[in-house]
């Protein structure tokens, strides 16, 4: 074998380590990458249920005050009609008061439902990102295993290059 064609097979066998090494670690780069990717949603997820939770808590305090509203101006009415004489708990003020009442706890309940709307809407929205997550774990796992096997691929033809091109050096 001339030393042109010994230098050539060589350099065959430190192209195919070479390519295969590359493969290798672009694998594990994807695989890193994946990882990554699900701590990302993971950790936006997270804020998203905080956020629900926050929601919810604000409805509960926005129906708490508009109770206290509400209340202060079902006083204010009785007071405003003993002052004109009228008894508030017989006939139509009665009434007035009883439909007022049943009003304010409407509003009050529909208060409390947006915030429980939003909630879900939002743990919704968490569960969403935390399966993008798990979803991008498995893309870069995935990917290291096609990279993975092109490497294999790549040493078998390139050794099997590698001793194509020995044997027609040594003939």
């Amino acid at each position: 074998m001339s030393l042109i064609s010994a230098i050539v097979v060589a350099a065959g066998a430190v192209g195919t380590g070479l390519q295969a090494y590359g493969q290798l670690q672009a694998g594990k780069a994807a695989q890193e990458q994946g990882k990554a990717e699900q701590r990302i949603l993971d950790y936006n997820a997270s804020l998203k249920e905080r956020e629900a939770t926050a929601a919810r808590e604000r409805a509960m305090e926005e129906a708490r005050m508009f109770e206290e509203r509400g209340r202060e101006l079902q006083g204010t009415q009785k007071v405003t009609l003993a002052k004109g004489g009228v008894l508030s708990s017989e006939g139509t003020p009665a009434l007035l008061m009883t439909e007022m009442a049943r009003n304010l706890e409407a509003d009050r309940n529909k208060i409390i439902k947006e915030g429980y709307l939003a909630e879900s809407t939002l743990r919704s929205e968490a569960k969403g990102l935390r399966y993008e997550g798990m979803a991008a774990k498995v893309r870069g796992k995935n990917a290291n295993t096609g990279y993975k096997y092109g490497a294999m691929v790549s040493l078998l033809t390139g050794f099997g290059n590698t001793y194509y091109n020995y044997k027609r050096g040594t003939n």
